[in-house]
């Protein structure tokens, strides 16, 4: 497919050309013609805004073709300070290509007149790739210089130079070298090689055109299926530990229903392990009076100093044997003294040695 270029070209002769690199050329004066690009085309046109070369300062500078983009506009600047009478702060600094040497175009534009050509073309309803002066759309010669009449003006292109100017002036500028005028045939036979190639384009630096990001249609649906995929698999994992969760959790009832079975007698169906078991330690007489017994015995245990509980046994008629180890039978006393104040009723029973200790036995019940 052969690549098409749309020139807009503002200034005293507005108007628009459209060139394919096959050598088509449709041209048009003014703007009411002008074809509107589709920027999501396969293969969209390049749009190429031409400014008038009078209103663009173009210089030949010695720049060290290894500079980065950067480091050439940094460079750029400096060499604008030089050149230049105008404020840094108000001019637009631009460089060209490097083409593998070591000099390339400098361009000083004032900000405000690249505001207002970038403006322009919005109204048109175009946001151009390339910003380009007139001068640089002419091949240059190999010696001498080239010109070529156009809005009342006279842009001459050289090897190292490139302006625009009145015919007066232009003539007082170039008088000693020698002339090639170039006809709208030169023009337009040599304008599909300059355009492949353009040796400077001004939306540089804060008129840079902004990305324009355009979804591939088969990349955003390898990507809808990749993350269909990536869901499929995290749904496919939740489920599989919500079986897992399952199983363990049936594998857990099973056996607390086999433990409940052991500790009930007979033939009852177990269907309600923890209740039926809960019901069956009720019915050994473990119920709520264990609870309570064993609660004031550890109590009383607990704030009598040097006090020491060594066994507890509950019997079917609710009734608890403690036994107890103390320093002396005083504090054994004192102990038996606090169950009876929390409302138990204790029964003392015999009281011996054990490894430097006294052992009481006492047995408590419900008052």
């Amino acid at each position: 497919m052969n690549r098409a270029f749309l020139l807009v070209f503002l200034g005293g002769e507005p108007g628009w050309m459209r060139v394919v690199d096959d050598g088509g050329i449709v041209r048009d004066v003014g703007y009411d013609s002008l074809p509107q690009p589709d920027p999501d085309a396969d293969d969209p046109d390049v749009v190429l805004l031409v400014v008038p070369g009078n209103d663009v300062a173009l210089h030949w500078a010695e720049m060290p073709a290894a500079l980065s983009t950067a480091q050439a506009m940094a460079a750029g600047r400096i060499m604008a300070g030089e050149v230049s009478a105008e404020p840094l702060d108000g001019l637009h600094v631009a460089t060209g290509q490097a083409d593998g040497a070591d000099e390339r175009w400098l361009a000083l534009v004032t900000r405000i007149q690249m505001t207002d050509w970038l403006a322009q073309a919005a109204a048109l309803g175009l946001d151009p790739d390339i910003v380009i002066p007139e001068p640089l759309l002419l091949a240059p010669p190999k010696s001498g210089v080239r010109t070529f009449r156009r809005a009342g003006m006279d842009i001459v292109r050289g090897p190292t130079r490139a302006f625009a100017a009145e015919p007066e002036l232009a003539a007082m500028l170039i008088a000693e070298e020698p002339i090639e005028p170039l006809t709208v045939e030169h023009f337009d036979r040599e304008i599909a090689d300059v355009l492949a190639d353009v040796p400077l384009n001004l939306r540089q630096g804060d008129f840079a055109k902004r990305r324009r990001w355009k979804i591939d249609a088969r990349y955003a649906k390898r990507m809808a299926l990749l993350a269909a995929t990536i869901l499929l698999v995290t749904l496919l994992i939740q489920l599989t530990m919500i079986a897992r969760y399952s199983f363990a959790a049936d594998a857990l009832e099973r056996q607390a229903v086999e433990r409940a079975r052991d500790a009930i007698p007979g033939s009852i169906d177990v269907v309600d392990p923890e209740g039926q078991l809960r019901d069956r330690l009720y019915g050994l007489g473990g119920g709520p009076g264990y609870g309570e017994l064993a609660s004031a015995a550890f109590a009383a245990a607990r704030d009598t100093a040097g006090v020491e509980l060594q066994a507890m046994i509950y019997d079917t008629n609710n009734t608890l044997q403690l036994i107890a180890a103390a320093p002396g039978e005083p504090e054994l006393a004192a102990l038996q003294q606090r169950m009876i104040a929390s409302g138990l009723m204790v029964t003392p029973g015999a009281v011996r040695d054990g490894g430097g200790r006294r052992i009481g036995e006492f047995t408590v019940t419900a008052s």
